[in-house]
């Protein structure tokens, strides 16, 4: 009995060793040192309005379903749009996706942090045409090839496990068939009952779960105290500077016993829920409205002498912040692209410099203990709004699409990178950045 339990013992102590022998193993196994994905195309505005419009007009089929089944269009070109548009976002990823006459073929590769095992995960899937709903008939990891149809059940089960429902697992059982025409997919969709419904409990549910209940009564602390600024200066013309400011000192005398990067970033969602009128809240879910309710921002608040620049910090600084990866710069891009188009207001550097001085703004506030501090003690000590924002005098701006083309080519042009280097070495000069003590 005795060498029983020593037996049992040693294999209890065996098996994390076994576990990491193992995942270490897979690591150098399936980790390559090349990509499987092509470096990603440049982005343009084409690229843009095309992903932006199949995913409105998803949203459309779905809301419009009334619970019966749907037939969501999807083609090769559009797959490939939203891979570059993801590339663009996330530098670290490409992907692709190739359509045949009876399979969908897609392949990711990622760019992993520096190791020896490998520098790239790529992953490839095969999707074949199916009556009875869509699976993945073949998986590739690195050089390793078998079947996959095990991977999105797990997923889904996944997602169940995370939203604490069934609804991932319904979703994908609602799909019952997969076609393809040509360069086209047909995906024969009947979504569940109230499937709108389930997917906003399931968004607020997943926001809920990003914030404790600390940051938000932080987040309502900074945001009554934009809204009394606001409605004792509703008729006043001012810049952005006399609400920050003060926003920064009060961060600074609450992070005195905590944390000034919590205080900083609690302030800065505060910012961004007031100045776009609780837009925010789409994307953090009711920090603030599920308390009391929103008020209304003042109209004659500006950067630069202009309102439109003073939204674009508060929107790039916002989106930053929610994602903390990068995203803001290319989010800020997207705007102008799509603003180069027939009806928009033409692509702006000017307004490209306000987005990356917001993201620069949040980077800095949210580094670090010490950089959080310093940006405090800096906005305090020279209150004003060139203190953190660039001049832009001899931007371009009102460029249209065709303008953009000519002069510029793409975002991923060597033209363009000057213009935006410029930009951020002004970023860099400003006070709060290039102050002694920086």
């Amino acid at each position: 009995m005795f060498k029983v339990f020593r037996l049992v013992l040693l294999l209890l102590l065996l098996l994390p060793a076994l576990f990491v022998a193992v995942t270490v193993g897979l690591a150098f196994y399936t980790l390559e040192s090349k990509p499987l994905v092509p470096e990603k195309l440049p982005v343009d505005y084409a690229t843009i309005v095309a992903g932006k419009e199949l995913l409105k007009r998803v949203n459309r089929q779905i809301e419009s379903s009334d619970n019966g089944q749907i037939t969501v269009v999807i083609t090769e070109t559009e797959l490939e749009n939203l891979a570059r548009m993801g590339a663009h976002t996330f530098d670290w990823f490409s992907a692709e996706s190739k359509f045949d006459s009876t399979s969908v073929h897609s392949s990711v590769s990622l760019r992993l942090p520096p190791n020896p095992a490998g520098d790239y995960f790529n992953m490839s899937v095969q999707l074949d045409q199916s009556s009875e709903g869509v699976h993945i008939d073949r998986l590739t990891i690195g050089p390793a090839d078998f079947s996959g149809r095990w991977l999105l059940p797990l997923m889904a089960r996944i997602g169940d496990a995370v939203l604490q429902d069934q609804q991932a697992t319904l979703l994908l059982s609602s799909v019952r068939g997969f076609q393809l025409d040509g360069s086209t997919a047909l995906l024969s969709v009947n979504p569940p009952p109230n499937a709108k419904a389930h997917l906003k409990r399931a968004v607020r549910k997943l926001q809920a779960s990003r914030f404790p209940a600390a940051e938000q009564a932080r987040v309502v602390h900074y945001y009554d105290l934009l809204a009394g600024m606001g409605n004792q200066w509703r008729h006043s013309h001012l810049s952005f500077n006399a609400y920050l400011t003060p926003l920064m000192a009060e961060a600074q005398s609450r992070g005195e016993l905590g944390s000034a990067v919590d205080e900083n970033r609690a302030a800065m969602w505060a910012m961004a829920i007031y100045f776009s009128n609780g837009a925010f809240e789409a994307l953090l879910g009711k920090l603030v409205s599920s308390d009391h309710r929103l008020s209304r921002p003042p109209e004659y608040v500006t950067l630069g002498g202009r309102q439109d620049l003073m939204l674009h910090f508060i929107y790039s600084a916002g989106i930053t912040l929610a994602t903390q990866e990068g995203i803001g710069y290319a989010a800020g891009e997207f705007k102008e692209l799509l603003d180069s188009g027939d009806g928009g207001s033409g692509f702006s550097f000017a307004d490209l410099a306000a987005d990356r001085a917001g993201i620069r703004f949040v980077e800095a506030a949210t580094a670090s203990e010490p950089d959080a501090r310093q940006l405090q003690q800096s906005m305090v000590n020279y209150n004003s709004e060139n203190a953190f924002f660039p001049g832009i005098e001899g931007m371009s701006e009102g460029l249209s699409e065709a303008q953009f083309r000519r002069l510029y080519g793409s975002t991923e042009s060597d033209e363009y990178g000057h213009q935006v280097r410029l930009i951020d070495e002004r970023i860099a000069r400003l006070w709060i950045y290039s102050a002694p003590g920086r």
